[in-house]
């Protein structure tokens, strides 16, 4: 009996392992050459966009795109495809289908035009949910964008595309301005409304947002002067920021000007990282290391990642030893408070810049050793090293 029962535990797991053998057929050959295949099969492409760093995207690759369900109803119904959207084609249809992360399932017809899109990975039911969605002309993306362009304006019909653009990662201003058209004043303090605002709504020129800033105190008192006001400050800071770069001056002081009146907890920040940008791009580096200084000492003097990040473009771009000197000292803050690979391998760096060989060496080894104990490429590092050594 013992050895009966074993016998059958054997073929379970043999049985359970050969059943896992099937997997999405990924395509060969150019995007001209996929779309080939697709008009003489008469099926939609499947296009899995990822990108080599995308850690959720080799998820998928390892735990769903090898499911038995998943791959006979893909090679079933989809000439599937992937593409690195950082290289060769991938670049331009990133670009072409306004791709910004990652993983991006792209569901395409075959004269490559948009059936469906979603971002981000998902086990294998909700995947092969998202699939089904793709191949019905009533729910997906392209029937939504459709039906709104064919002047659809139903509260019901605009929410449901405000979900879809939002699960694409895609913009919906538009939409949901159209959707907050039909809300009355009192409805929007409602919390379904609020998370929609919060969402959608990224652009002081809106005027669901100009609705936000006028009536602050009444969605205080409902939602916390906290998430209201970080709400007001992220969509000031992301038009600074973009007026910022790109050098439209008179409105990026006409913006600032604008926050600093409302007199909001932490304006300063906002403030003070578009003013960073605004003079890196006017070449003013003593203001852009000033904006630097007071933003990175006062707000995120224990923030290891931000401080890492500034000191390292620091080394990157700039050749003043007292603005180096500074960069260094974030550096090493962000080594005391998170003393990991990449931290240590920038106080290094900066170390080297400053000319300060003894403590560069001993800094450059301490981020070697680290990243060999944490499977890091240190390949880097240790050229770093070496030209130490010959200061």
């Amino acid at each position: 009996m013992k050895k009966t029962v074993l016998w059958m535990l054997v073929l379970l797991v043999s049985s359970s392992a050969w059943a896992q053998t099937k997997e999405i057929n990924f395509r060969k050959g150019t995007v001209a050459e996929i779309m080939a295949q697709a008009k003489t099969e008469k099926k939609p492409i499947f296009i899995d966009a990822y990108t080599t760093w995308c850690g959720p995207c080799k998820w998928m690759d390892k735990n769903v795109f090898v499911n038995d369900a998943v791959a006979e109803y893909f090679n079933k119904n989809f000439v599937n495809y992937k593409l690195d959207m950082e290289k060769g084609e991938g670049i331009e249809i990133a670009k072409k289908y306004q791709v910004q992360a990652y993983p991006s399932f792209l569901f395409l017809a075959a004269d490559g035009s948009i059936m469906h899109r979603t971002v981000g990975a998902r086990p294998a039911e909700m995947f092969l949910q998202v699939a089904s969605i793709a191949n019905d002309p009533q729910q997906n993306f392209a029937s939504y964008q459709k039906k709104f362009d064919a002047g659809n304006r139903s509260a019901d019909f605009m929410m449901g595309y405000l979900k879809v653009l939002n699960e694409a990662a895609l913009d919906a201003g538009k939409v949901a301005e159209a959707y907050f058209a039909t809300q009355k004043s009192e409805q929007l303090l409602e919390r379904g409304n609020w998370k929609l605002i919060l969402s959608n709504i990224n652009s002081v020129e809106s005027p669901t947002f100009a609705h936000l800033v006028k009536n602050r105190e009444a969605f205080v008192k409902k939602y916390s002067a906290d998430t209201v006001d970080r709400k007001i400050l992220s969509v000031y800071e992301g038009s600074m920021n973009k007026a910022a770069y790109e050098g439209r001056d008179a409105e990026f002081n006409k913006l600032k000007s604008e926050l600093a009146n409302l007199k909001l907890k932490d304006a300063e920040r906002s403030l003070l990282f578009s003013d960073a940008i605004y003079y890196e791009r006017k070449q003013d580096l003593p203001k852009y290391h000033a904006a630097n200084a007071k933003l990175y000492d006062t707000y995120f003097s224990t923030d290891a990642n931000r401080l890492n990040s500034i000191a390292w473009k620091y080394y990157e771009t700039i050749d003043d030893k007292a603005m180096l000197q500074k960069a260094e000292e974030w550096a090493r803050k962000s080594v005391s408070i998170a003393p990991g690979y990449a931290n240590l391998d920038t106080h290094a760096a900066l170390l080297y810049k400053l000319g300060q060989k003894d403590k560069a060496r001993a800094a450059a080894e301490k981020a070697i050793a680290a990243g060999k104990r944490n499977g890091d490429d240190v390949q880097s590092t240790e050229e770093l090293l070496a030209k130490i050594n010959k200061l």
